[in-house]
């Protein structure tokens, strides 16, 4: 059996899934107060974490193709999220960046989710906590080294 396919990694996966859909709650009830979509409020969130990314960055960093987020960002531009400036480094190239209501958005959006979180994880202990967080990390770690090589292997082609 290859590590891709273990028990493990199905149970982990099976896991993965289960734990994203206890977001919906929370995720739903904020997209109906802000009037976004769930991807859109992901891209806000990445230009949180990482402001003056690329068109291709977003893309690789949301695994959408490139005219999914233009799309994306077409709208949330129309409505004051985020706003596109040309890029110092190469004058071709468009860097995305957030305006205040997208920052506001995200900003007001965070103590919510942060709650509700503490919420669903009131009952772990402590242990559970830190192996739990030291599991995620490890997890957000390889998916972020996954997202460079993609992107890497994106520019040499």
């Amino acid at each position: 059996m290859t590590a891709e396919s273990s028990p493990a990694r199905e149970d982990l996966i099976t896991w993965f899934f289960r734990a994203s859909a206890l977001l919906d709650p929370v995720r739903l009830a904020i997209w109906d107060s802000q009037g976004l979509t769930v991807t859109q409020l992901r891209l806000l969130f990445h230009l949180f974490e990482r402001e003056g990314m690329s068109n291709a960055e977003l893309a690789d960093a949301m695994y959408v193709t490139r005219p999914s987020i233009s799309a994306l960002l077409d709208r949330l531009e129309r409505r004051g999220f985020i706003r596109r400036e040309i890029s110092p480094d190469d004058r071709r190239g468009i860097r995305i960046f957030l305006e205040p209501a997208g920052r506001e958005a995200v900003t007001s959006l965070r103590p919510a989710i942060r709650r509700y979180v503490a919420d669903l994880i009131a009952d772990l202990s402590e242990e559970e906590a830190a192996a739990i967080a030291r599991a995620f990390e490890r997890f957000v770690q390889a998916g972020r080294r996954r997202q460079a090589k993609k992107a890497a292997e994106s520019r040499e082609s």
